[in-house]
Protein backbone atom coordinates (compact mmCIF):
# COMPACT_ATOMS: atom_id res chain seq x y z
CA UNK A 1 0.00 0.00 0.00
CA UNK A 2 1.46 3.36 -1.05
CA UNK A 3 1.47 6.12 1.56
CA UNK A 4 1.89 9.88 1.03
CA UNK A 5 5.17 11.38 2.23
CA UNK A 6 3.04 13.74 4.36
CA UNK A 7 2.12 10.81 6.64
CA UNK A 8 5.68 9.69 7.36
CA UNK A 9 7.60 10.41 10.58
CA UNK A 10 11.28 10.29 11.47
CA UNK A 11 12.45 6.74 12.07
CA UNK A 12 10.13 5.15 9.51
CA UNK A 13 11.41 3.34 6.43
CA UNK A 14 10.16 3.28 2.84
CA UNK A 15 11.19 2.14 -0.64
CA UNK A 16 12.67 4.87 -2.84
CA UNK A 17 14.24 4.13 -6.23
CA UNK A 18 14.22 0.41 -5.43
CA UNK A 19 16.15 0.64 -2.14
CA UNK A 20 14.99 0.83 1.50
CA UNK A 21 15.56 4.26 3.06
CA UNK A 22 15.21 5.41 6.67
CA UNK A 23 13.84 8.88 7.39
CA UNK A 24 16.30 10.75 9.62
CA UNK A 25 14.57 14.15 9.48
CA UNK A 26 11.41 15.43 7.84
CA UNK A 27 10.27 19.06 7.62
CA UNK A 28 7.33 20.56 5.79
CA UNK A 29 7.34 23.95 4.12
CA UNK A 30 4.00 25.40 3.02
CA UNK A 31 4.20 27.60 -0.05
CA UNK A 32 0.79 29.29 0.01
CA UNK A 33 -1.17 28.44 -3.13
CA UNK A 34 1.62 26.22 -4.41
CA UNK A 35 1.03 23.55 -1.76
CA UNK A 36 3.62 22.06 0.54
CA UNK A 37 7.09 20.67 0.05
CA UNK A 38 8.55 18.07 2.39
CA UNK A 39 12.30 18.33 2.85
CA UNK A 40 13.59 14.96 3.96
CA UNK A 41 16.99 13.67 5.09
CA UNK A 42 17.08 9.95 4.31
CA UNK A 43 19.64 7.18 4.73
CA UNK A 44 19.98 4.32 2.29
CA UNK A 45 19.82 1.21 4.48
CA UNK A 46 21.87 -0.84 2.01
CA UNK A 47 24.76 1.53 1.31
CA UNK A 48 24.63 3.94 4.28
CA UNK A 49 24.54 6.98 1.95
CA UNK A 50 22.62 9.98 3.35
CA UNK A 51 20.61 12.11 0.93
CA UNK A 52 18.61 15.34 1.16
CA UNK A 53 15.45 15.23 -0.97
CA UNK A 54 12.34 17.35 -1.50
CA UNK A 55 8.96 15.68 -2.07
CA UNK A 56 5.41 16.88 -2.71
CA UNK A 57 2.46 15.52 -0.67
CA UNK A 58 1.29 13.71 -3.79
CA UNK A 59 4.46 11.57 -3.80
CA UNK A 60 3.59 8.12 -2.47
CA UNK A 61 5.90 5.35 -1.31
CA UNK A 62 5.67 1.79 -0.03
CA UNK A 63 6.25 1.44 3.72
CA UNK A 64 8.92 -1.00 4.87
CA UNK A 65 8.40 -3.10 7.98
CA UNK A 66 11.50 -2.26 9.98
CA UNK A 67 12.11 -4.33 13.11
CA UNK A 68 14.70 -3.81 15.83
CA UNK A 69 16.68 -6.48 17.66
CA UNK A 70 19.21 -5.99 20.43
CA UNK A 71 22.45 -7.74 19.53
CA UNK A 72 25.91 -7.94 21.03
CA UNK A 73 28.92 -6.84 18.99
CA UNK A 74 31.41 -9.70 18.60
CA UNK A 75 34.23 -8.60 16.30
CA UNK A 76 35.16 -6.82 13.12
CA UNK A 77 36.58 -8.89 10.28
CA UNK A 78 37.69 -7.05 7.15
CA UNK A 79 34.76 -5.05 5.78
CA UNK A 80 32.17 -6.71 8.04
CA UNK A 81 31.08 -6.23 11.66
CA UNK A 82 29.67 -9.35 13.35
CA UNK A 83 26.88 -9.33 15.94
CA UNK A 84 25.19 -12.06 17.99
CA UNK A 85 21.69 -12.32 19.45
CA UNK A 86 22.40 -13.18 23.10
CA UNK A 87 19.11 -15.09 23.46
CA UNK A 88 19.20 -17.28 20.35
CA UNK A 89 22.96 -17.12 19.60
CA UNK A 90 22.14 -16.27 15.96
CA UNK A 91 24.99 -14.39 14.29
CA UNK A 92 24.66 -11.69 11.62
CA UNK A 93 27.05 -9.33 9.89
CA UNK A 94 26.75 -5.78 8.63
CA UNK A 95 29.05 -4.10 6.11
CA UNK A 96 31.25 -1.50 7.79
CA UNK A 97 30.13 1.02 5.12
CA UNK A 98 26.57 0.83 6.52
CA UNK A 99 27.88 1.61 10.01
CA UNK A 100 29.79 4.63 8.73
CA UNK A 101 32.02 6.47 11.21
CA UNK A 102 30.33 4.69 14.12
CA UNK A 103 32.24 1.50 13.22
CA UNK A 104 35.25 2.99 15.07
CA UNK A 105 33.24 3.12 18.30
CA UNK A 106 32.04 -0.51 18.30
CA UNK A 107 33.16 -2.27 21.46
CA UNK A 108 33.28 -6.04 21.90
CA UNK A 109 30.46 -7.34 24.12
CA UNK A 110 28.48 -4.10 24.01
CA UNK A 111 24.83 -4.32 22.93
CA UNK A 112 23.39 -2.34 20.01
CA UNK A 113 19.96 -2.10 18.36
CA UNK A 114 20.14 -3.47 14.82
CA UNK A 115 17.52 -2.75 12.18
CA UNK A 116 16.10 -5.66 10.18
CA UNK A 117 13.97 -5.91 7.05
CA UNK A 118 12.61 -9.43 6.39
CA UNK A 119 15.09 -10.93 8.89
CA UNK A 120 18.03 -9.32 7.06
CA UNK A 121 20.16 -6.80 9.01
CA UNK A 122 20.22 -3.45 7.20
CA UNK A 123 21.42 -0.92 9.77
CA UNK A 124 22.09 0.08 13.33
CA UNK A 125 20.33 2.58 15.58
CA UNK A 126 23.13 4.61 17.07
CA UNK A 127 23.07 5.44 20.74
CA UNK A 128 23.13 9.22 21.22
CA UNK A 129 26.15 8.96 23.50
CA UNK A 130 28.61 6.31 24.60
CA UNK A 131 31.20 5.86 27.35
CA UNK A 132 34.79 5.14 26.42
CA UNK A 133 38.01 4.89 28.43
CA UNK A 134 40.86 7.28 27.59
CA UNK A 135 43.93 5.31 26.52
CA UNK A 136 46.34 8.12 25.65
CA UNK A 137 46.28 11.74 26.75
CA UNK A 138 49.12 14.26 26.58
CA UNK A 139 49.95 16.21 29.70
CA UNK A 140 48.24 19.59 30.03
CA UNK A 141 50.62 22.45 29.29
CA UNK A 142 50.50 25.21 31.88
CA UNK A 143 49.64 28.65 30.58
CA UNK A 144 47.69 27.83 27.42
CA UNK A 145 44.30 28.55 28.97
CA UNK A 146 43.45 31.94 27.45
CA UNK A 147 40.45 30.34 25.73
CA UNK A 148 38.62 27.07 26.29
CA UNK A 149 41.76 24.97 26.34
CA UNK A 150 41.52 21.50 24.83
CA UNK A 151 43.74 18.62 23.84
CA UNK A 152 43.36 15.55 21.64
CA UNK A 153 43.10 12.22 23.45
CA UNK A 154 42.78 8.67 22.15
CA UNK A 155 39.94 6.52 23.51
CA UNK A 156 39.15 2.81 23.13
CA UNK A 157 38.88 1.92 19.46
CA UNK A 158 41.79 4.29 18.65
CA UNK A 159 39.43 7.21 18.10
CA UNK A 160 40.80 10.72 18.61
CA UNK A 161 38.53 13.09 20.59
CA UNK A 162 39.00 16.74 21.57
CA UNK A 163 38.65 17.09 25.39
CA UNK A 164 39.34 19.60 28.15
CA UNK A 165 42.86 19.69 29.61
CA UNK A 166 41.93 17.92 32.87
CA UNK A 167 41.21 14.55 31.17
CA UNK A 168 43.88 11.93 31.92
CA UNK A 169 44.60 8.36 30.77
CA UNK A 170 42.24 5.94 32.52
CA UNK A 171 39.35 8.45 32.74
CA UNK A 172 36.03 7.33 31.28
CA UNK A 173 34.37 10.02 29.18
CA UNK A 174 30.97 10.38 27.52
CA UNK A 175 31.09 11.01 23.77
CA UNK A 176 28.38 12.23 21.38
CA UNK A 177 28.23 9.64 18.57
CA UNK A 178 26.74 12.08 16.06
CA UNK A 179 29.24 14.92 16.59
CA UNK A 180 32.12 12.64 17.66
CA UNK A 181 32.78 15.09 20.48
CA UNK A 182 33.38 15.12 24.23
CA UNK A 183 30.27 15.68 26.39
CA UNK A 184 31.50 15.11 29.93
CA UNK A 185 33.47 12.90 32.26
CA UNK A 186 31.52 9.79 33.27
CA UNK A 187 30.62 9.48 36.92
CA UNK A 188 32.47 6.73 38.74
CA UNK A 189 30.34 3.67 39.49
CA UNK A 190 30.59 2.36 43.03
Amino acid sequence: MAVSIAEFKSGEAFIFQGDPFLILLIRSKHLGRGGAIYRVRIKNLKSGVILEKAFRPTDKFELVDLSLRVMSFMYRGGDEAFFMDTRTYDQVSLPVTVLGDFADFLKEGEEYRLQFIDDQPVGILLPAKIKRKVIEAPEAVAGNTATAATKRVIVEGNVEIETPLFIRPGDVIIISTEARSYISRAKEEK
